[in-house]
């Protein structure tokens, strides 16, 4: 009884059955060969309709706008005062400045600006600069991943350090953190400085992990079905 429960286990996937296994290893393949255009494609959609948003109020298309808003709203508070504007005199206001421009700014008001002002991204300015430097980073990456794969041929690829990680993601902790108990309070180009750093350090962290894991993944695929 075992040894035929053994050869039906090992019996050869055939017909149909065999088609959709091959269709998945070779979307698999191309998922792990692309990996890094398709994460820069999403970061760049992730980071662009935030900046569309505003963009679509000053442009008189409302509805399509606001639902962007409302979407990234459980991503980030949307503070006017904490957020870049477009369309308006001035990219950054002060609270004085968004009041005195009519702008709600009460704890759970969602105010997006009006058109003396302008319109507010949907997303604050630490993320932007976050996913913003991301992208851009994700972009270098693939330029700079061609000369080290050149230079480590045969050996592994450098990767960054835990403790070197740690470094970049320093100045947006001591930015966020040090504003609930002192009086300091930071400011958008400590906001935006602090996340950038942060968001180049997380893509030349975990970018050279996941290149690694991804060739694996290939590397497995194209035993099984010689691809390239």
């Amino acid at each position: 009884m075992e040894e035929k429960q053994v050869r039906q286990a090992s019996k050869p996937v055939t017909g149909r059955t065999r088609d959709a296994v091959i269709l998945a290893d070779k979307a698999i393949f191309r998922l792990a060969k692309h990996w890094l255009l398709l994460a820069n494609l999403f970061w760049g959609l992730y980071v662009g309709l935030p900046v569309l948003a505003p963009l679509m109020m000053n442009a008189g298309w409302t509805t399509p706008a606001r639902i962007i808003y409302l979407i990234y709203r459980p991503a980030c508070h949307q503070r006017p005062e904490r957020s870049y504007f477009i369309g308006g005199p001035q990219a950054v206001y002060t609270p004085e400045e968004l009041a005195a421009g009519g702008v709600d700014l009460s704890a759970l008001s969602r105010d997006i600006g009006n058109e003396e002002i302008g319109w507010k991204v949907a997303f604050c300015e630490r993320d932007v600069a976050i996913y913003g430097s991301i992208l851009l980073a994700g972009l270098a990456y693939g330029g700079l991943r061609l000369g080290l794969k050149n230079r480590t041929r045969g050996r592994e690829m450098w990767k960054m350090p835990f403790r070197l990680f740690i470094l970049f993601a320093v100045p947006m902790g001591i930015d966020g953190v040090a504003q609930l108990f002192t009086s300091y309070e930071s400011t958008w180009v400590t906001r935006s400085l602090t996340g950038a750093i942060f968001g180049i350090g997380a893509v030349f962290f975990a970018y050279p992990y996941l290149e690694e894991g991804m060739a694996d993944v290939r590397h497995t695929v194209n035993r099984k079905l010689h691809l390239e």
